[in-house]
């Protein structure tokens, strides 16, 4: 992949990044808004992914997996919630007739390991937008300095308001943290605007592989194997391990 493709997914991003910034405003009148937020962010966590097959960053890597488990872990944690919850409201404030539900200790082991379940997933995701803002400041130099430092600020502001959003009982936590993402949303957008020659050539530097060079003695002889580096006999112009060619 050249340094234009890989310009072309960090741009895809943070052009994604700004739909799911104007999705997460419009959620607060319709909750649709957020759940098709979630899709576009998925849907840039792909351009990363494509740009990632060249750069193998494991940061990358790491901002993706942790993002996702989180996710996850926060929807399975909602769902148990909710059992546990549904089930200690029927024996407390439903009382039936007939055994329906579950017993009261596993309802509160239920409603208890689904909080216990989100906050695993609140701090996978912590985690992610951690991964990722020390991608940029491990990479300043890869884009013009603006868009760093935007980005990096951007990650900063996401880790935080995932934190007080979880917070949701909270009023004041919650509505800090729903800004802070907001925010946050809108730094990482400014991606959107990279152009082809704004990309630094160290994209590619940082995508090459080592080469294993051949080395020689004084006399210029050749004593190792340029391709997987053994000694070599002075027999033959064939390594006797790999097979490649000497020269």
């Amino acid at each position: 992949m050249s340094t234009i493709s890989i310009k072309n997914e960090f741009h895809d991003f943070g052009k994604y990044i700004q739909v799911v910034a104007i999705l997460t405003i419009v959620s607060i009148v319709t909750g649709m808004a957020g759940f098709i937020a979630f899709i576009f962010l998925f849907i840039a966590m792909g351009s990363l992914k494509r740009a990632n097959y060249t750069l193998n960053n494991p940061l990358l890597h790491e901002f993706r997996s942790k993002y996702i488990r989180g996710v996850i872990a926060r929807i399975c944690g909602v769902v148990v919630l909710i059992i546990g919850g549904v089930n200690l409201a029927l024996f407390f404030f439903i009382p039936l007739p007939f055994p329906v539900y579950i017993s009261l200790s596993m309802s509160t082991i239920l409603f208890l390991s689904g909080i216990v379940i989100i906050y695993v997933g609140v701090a996978a995701e912590m985690k992610a937008w951690k991964n990722l803002k020390a991608f940029f400041e491990n990479n300043y130099k890869m884009f013009p300095a603006n868009i760093s430092e935007e980005a990096i600020k951007g990650c900063d502001y996401l880790k935080k308001g995932t934190l007080l959003t979880s917070l949701w009982f909270l009023i004041i936590p919650a509505i800090i943290g729903f800004i802070f993402q907001v925010k946050g949303y809108f730094d990482l957008a400014i991606l959107n605007t990279l152009s082809p020659n704004d990309v630094s050539e160290s994209i590619e530097m940082q995508a090459e592989s080592p080469v294993i060079q051949p080395i020689k003695d004084p006399e210029g002889k050749i004593n190792y194997c340029p391709n997987c580096g053994a000694k070599l006999s002075e027999l033959g112009n064939f390594c006797a391990i790999c097979g490649s060619e000497i020269r």
